[in-house]
């Protein structure tokens, strides 16, 4: 077999053969046998980008919680900011994001106002003169609707509050299309040191389907800009699963992204959530790849870019050994938030802006969800938390099993019990008969001491650790229309 235990066996793939390869790789008994196993564990799950899960969070956890939390937090633990920025010239048809359309650019200079209110909120309950700073983050939405100026007022305000640490990764979403030379100017003159280029897929028919146009050219040469003003660091989106792919055209797209020379990728399952993003009911159902088609896909992704000497970080990231995400998962300290795989695990997040959530002191804490009403309260000097989930012991430990199988995708267990003083056949007597089929189709190991993601069960990540959640029964029987997107 070429691929064993999920990994390439790159001698026996010589130079030039790939797409040959490809070929005889998806029409193997091996490939029959994923495929059988696709449709046994393709049901509708978390991707646990937390745990609780956001459907258990209540709006009676509110500002005063997290006020509680802010005051906790010492003056020497890091802090990790994330900036919602939900402004979007066009819509793309595939997002489930919270995100608000418009072409008026005026509006943020609006929203710009209203965080540096929250900022002044939120650090002064801090309470510390200067807070240490590991990672910024600037999501949307695209952050590049902003202004330069009104970039430079939020780093402005960072750095009188805070001091960012040596060596701090300082990163930004942008959208291709819309990006000027001006902002990236501006980019570097602040400090910024990674990129992440929303690419998603590059063929003509895609990109018609779910309304995002973008050339590879505008791309590339987006790049070669950002690359000469000094950026060294990239990060590209990919999407596979999304209307109108096929094959041929997504391995085009694969090639096509491998040219441009991306340090870090993460390639997401296309999320058909039309009861949460109605637009996704302009797709046809023949618009849309099969399930058997969709995991074509992916493998292709996985065995492309492990070849091309990416490594594989959990169920959907890759890294070249020289970027930060394949350290923090050497040195163990990768962890999942709502970016995905991300660096810096020991840092408090602190998100600003719409719907923007924190994890401060193992708690999560989300802004108010509507525009309006998080614009209103901003002028009134509150807190804008709208819910949150504080945690029991039950979710911490749950969280951290959870945690450890989808970034390591191996538990220690007597480590694992002596942090927790557990024990651990005991406390999870009833999970653990749920690993059954897993452990039977050879995609987990289970001893007394270990449990470990072995073969494919990287594919099936978020089936295991639903396995371990115990809000999810609640979740389901309360739900009256589909919560969660399909696992695979």
């Amino acid at each position: 077999m070429v691929l064993k235990n999920g990994r390439l066996n790159r001698g026996r793939l010589a130079r030039g053969q790939f797409s040959g390869y490809l070929a005889d790789m998806l029409t193997t008994k091996r490939d029959a046998s994923l495929f059988a196993l696709l449709h046994k564990y393709d049901v509708p799950g978390p991707r646990y980008t937390s745990y609780p899960t956001v459907p258990i969070w209540s709006d009676q956890v509110g500002p005063a919680d997290f006020e509680k939390n802010l005051l906790a937090v010492s003056g020497s633990e890091p802090l990790s900011l994330y900036f919602h920025l939900p402004f979007c010239e066009k819509l793309c048809h595939f997002c489930g994001c919270m995100k608000v359309i418009t072409s008026d650019h005026s509006r943020s200079r609006t929203y710009v106002d209203v965080l540096l209110k929250e900022m002044d909120t939120v650090f002064a309950k801090l309470g510390h003169s200067k807070k240490h700073i590991s990672q910024i983050h600037l999501g949307g939405g695209s952050p590049n609707f902003l202004q330069p100026d009104e970039l430079s007022q939020l780093m402005q305000k960072v750095r009188q509050e805070c001091v960012i640490l040596p060596g701090a990764e300082m990163a930004i979403e942008m959208h291709p299309r819309t990006t000027t030379p001006a902002f990236a100017d501006r980019l570097k003159k602040e400090g910024f040191n990674r990129v992440s280029l929303g690419v998603q897929d590059f063929d003509e028919t895609v990109q018609r389907l779910i309304n995002r146009f973008q050339t590879y050219d505008m791309t590339r040469d987006m790049c070669v800009y950002l690359r000469d003003l000094g950026f060294k660091q990239f990060n590209f989106d990919l999407i596979y699963g999304l209307p109108g792919q096929t094959m041929a055209t997504f391995e085009n797209t694969l090639k096509q992204t491998l040219t441009l020379k991306p340090d870090r990728l993460a390639v997401y399952s296309y999320a058909h959530v039309p009861w949460v993003s109605p637009v996704q009911r302009s797709f046809k159902d023949e618009d849309i790849p099969s399930p058997e088609t969709k995991l074509k896909l992916f493998q292709m992704a996985y065995a492309f870019f492990l070849d091309k000497g990416y490594q594989a970080i959990g169920m959907d990231h890759f890294a070249l050994e020289t970027d930060d995400l394949f350290k923090a998962k050497t040195d163990a300290s990768v962890h999942r938030n709502f970016m995905g795989y991300s660096t810096r695990a020991e840092a408090h997040q602190i998100g600003f802006g719409v719907s923007a959530i924190s994890y401060v002191n193992g708690q999560y804490f989300q802004n108010e969800k509507l525009l309006g009403a998080y614009q209103t309260l901003a002028g009134t000097g509150a807190l804008m938390t709208h819910r949150g989930c504080l945690l029991s012991r039950d979710d911490q430990i749950r969280r951290e099993l959870i945690t450890q199988l989808m970034c390591h995708m191996h538990v220690d267990v007597r480590a694992f019990e002596k942090d927790f003083a557990i024990h651990f056949a005991d406390y999870f007597r009833d999970d653990l008969r749920l690993l059954t089929d897993f452990v039977a189709d050879g995609l987990l190991t289970l001893t007394p001491d270990h449990l470990t993601v072995v073969g494919f069960g990287h594919l099936f990540l978020r089936n295991m650790a639903m396995c371990f959640d115990r809000h999810l029964e609640t979740i389901r029987k309360q739900a009256k229309n589909p919560v969660f997107s399909r696992t695979v």
